[in-house]
């Protein structure tokens, strides 16, 4: 019998306090009071020190009025939960050096509720929450890393079949074919299998990476790169 789902918490981070009249609480107010609209419960704490220990379906929330703060709040964190920020300026963030880092949504100040909603839908379904062009751009930037470092011109094999990589030869070339952007169809065609074949290898890849996503399995690609 399949065991149910781990329970997802969620946490809001930010200094506001609902006894502050300040433009910051009012978004604030505003935000969590879409969530309990959506029906999701949260703790609210006022600093990332406060926050309990996390797990990888958690989400933690964070208040990025002040955009100059979201960098190193994140390297204090040492959780495992999905990072999403909310009261951002429109130009505050470099949305795909964002995703790079390992942050999973953004919202903005002058996001109507229902694009909020939406978002907050699909950030509880594990989907990461910024514009398509974002996202290109994060995939290039990785790939470009990956490209150079794994399979250059000199190399006959990928440098990634080592005695410790946790995926075969055949999902590694999978991994290769993704990282240049190839979808299943492709793969499946340059590699002579079938689609159904290929769903197979991605999801024990990312089952063996702990990728939820193509996007998080370059991630895993760059932090083995440099890690392996």
């Amino acid at each position: 019998m399949r065991e149910p789902p781990p329970k997802s918490h969620l946490f809001v981070v930010t200094q506001a306090r609902q006894s502050d009249q300040t433009e910051q609480s009012r978004q604030t107010d505003f935000f969590t009071g879409l969530l309990k609209t959506c029906g999701y419960n949260f703790t609210i704490v006022h600093h990332v020190g406060q926050l309990p220990e996390t797990a990888e379906q958690d989400v933690v929330f964070y208040d990025s009025a002040n955009a100059a703060s979201i960098m190193p709040a994140y390297s204090e964190y040492q959780g495992s939960a999905r990072w999403v920020l909310f009261n951002l300026q429109r130009d505050a963030l470099d949305e795909s050096g964002a995703i790079v880092a390992g942050i999973e949504g953004a919202f903005y100040v002058e996001d109507p509720p229902e694009l909020i909603m939406k978002g907050l839908r699909r950030i509880h379904t594990r989907d990461v929450w910024f514009c398509r062009s974002s996202i290109n751009s994060a995939i290039r930037q990785m790939r470009a890393k990956l490209k150079n470092a794994f399979w250059s011109e000199k190399s006959m094999s990928p440098p990634l079949v080592t005695t410790d990589t946790p995926l075969t030869k055949r999902e590694l070339s999978i991994v290769k074919l993704v990282s240049e952007g190839a979808q299943n169809k492709e793969i499946a065609e340059q590699l002579h299998i079938s689609i159904n074949t290929v769903k197979t290898h991605i999801y024990s890849i990312f089952r063996k990476t702990r990728s939820r996503n193509r996007i998080e399995l370059l991630f895993w690609c760059q932090n083995y790169m440099n890690h392996g």
